[in-house]
């Protein structure tokens, strides 16, 4: 079990800190930064994009990266303008995702319209 110290649960997105404010065990259910621990989403925000949770993607440079989907992910901080060239996902543009607390890169942000996902780089995040 991770427990959050107080200080870093005021730090938090209100919608989080309620979330570990209910749960039972603090550490339960929930995906944290592997850096920091910082809380960063839900287990049960995991989501399928293209029929599938895990992404094994590589980007122009030629790193490779195993990436889960997230609906949402209220520990990360986005930062960067909206591109959509490069993009593994047709039609969505994309930002860098990273740990709010560390800066750590966690991922990005990927938003089309009225639809958006977290892709989180699974080497960087630890589940419970």
């Amino acid at each position: 079990m991770i427990d959050v110290p107080d200080k870093e649960r005021q730090a938090l997105d209100p919608k989080l800190q309620e979330l570990l404010k209910d749960a039972e065990d603090p550490g339960a259910g929930f995906i944290f930064c592997a850096s920091c621990s910082h809380v960063v989403a839900k287990s049960s925000d995991r989501i399928e994009v293209a029929g599938t949770f895990v992404h094994h993607l590589t980007n122009p440079h030629g790193l490779r990266f195993r990436i889960g989907c997230f609906s949402e992910a209220l520990g990360c901080a986005l930062s960067g303008q909206r591109e959509a060239a490069d993009s593994w996902f047709a039609g969505f543009c994309w930002r860098i995702a990273s740990c709010e607390q560390c800066q750590s890169h966690l991922g990005w942000y990927f938003d089309r319209s009225e639809q958006y996902f977290y892709g989180l780089i699974l080497d960087n995040v630890q589940s419970d």
